[in-house]
C-alpha cells in the first residue's frame, strides 16, 4: 500500500501542477500543533500536509457528515476530481469507513487539534504510523464539487481511493 501511494504521489505531479488546497500560512502543521483525543470530525476539511509533507502533488478533501456519511473529492492520479461517497463511524478515537461499492478504508486514529484556528484533525493509519494526513477545516470549493466525477463514472483508468 505504502508504494502504491508513493506511486499516486509521483504520477499526481506529473498530472497536477496547479491543483492544490494547501492553506500553508508559513506556520506548518503537525510539528507545531498540539493534538488531543476532543473534538468532532464532522465538517468540511482540504488535507493540508501528508506524512510530514505541506508540499501536496494532489488534491484531497473530506466532508464528514452529522449522519456518518461522508464525501471524498480526490485529485491524485487522473486530471479529474473523483468524488467517491460512502459511510464512516468512531469509535472512541479510531475512525473507520466504508465506501458506497462496499470497499472498507483503512483504520484511522483521530486527533483534533488544540489550536483555535484554523482546526485541524490528524488521521494517522493503523499499523503504519509512518502514513498521516493532516486535515484543515474549510469549505469544499464548489468548483470542485460541480466538476467532479462519479467514482462510478470513471473507467478508463484505475484510481486508487485516498482513504
Amino acid at each position: 500500500m505504502k508504494i502504491s501511494k508513493i506511486i499516486v504521489g509521483v504520477v499526481a505531479l506529473l498530472a497536477v501542477v496547479a491543483c492544490n488546497p494547501n492553506s500553508n500560512n508559513g506556520n506548518g502543521g503537525q510539528n507545531d500543533t498540539t493534538w488531543s483525543d476532543n473534538g468532532s470530525p464532522i465538517g468540511e476539511w482540504a488535507l493540508t500536509e501528508w506524512n510530514n509533507s505541506q508540499n501536496l502533488p494532489m488534491g484531497v478533501y473530506l466532508r464528514l457528515n452529522e449522519d456518518n456519511t461522508f464525501d471524498l473529492y480526490q485529485h491524485t492520479l487522473s486530471v479529474l476530481w473523483v468524488h467517491y461517497n460512502g459511510t464512516f463511524s468512531l469509535n472512541g478515537s479510531t475512525l473507520t469507513g466504508v465506501y458506497s461499492d462496499g470497499t472498507k478504508w483503512n483504520d484511522y486514529t483521530i486527533k483534533y487539534s488544540n489550536d483555535s484556528e484554523p482546526k485541524k484533525i490528524k488521521l494517522t493509519r493503523k499499523g503504519d504510523s509512518e502514513d498521516v494526513g493532516i486535515y484543515t477545516a474549510t469549505e469544499i470549493p464548489a468548483n470542485v464539487i460541480d466538476q467532479a466525477t462519479e467514482a462510478t463514472a470513471v473507467r478508463s483508468i484505475i484510481i486508487e481511493k485516498f482513504l
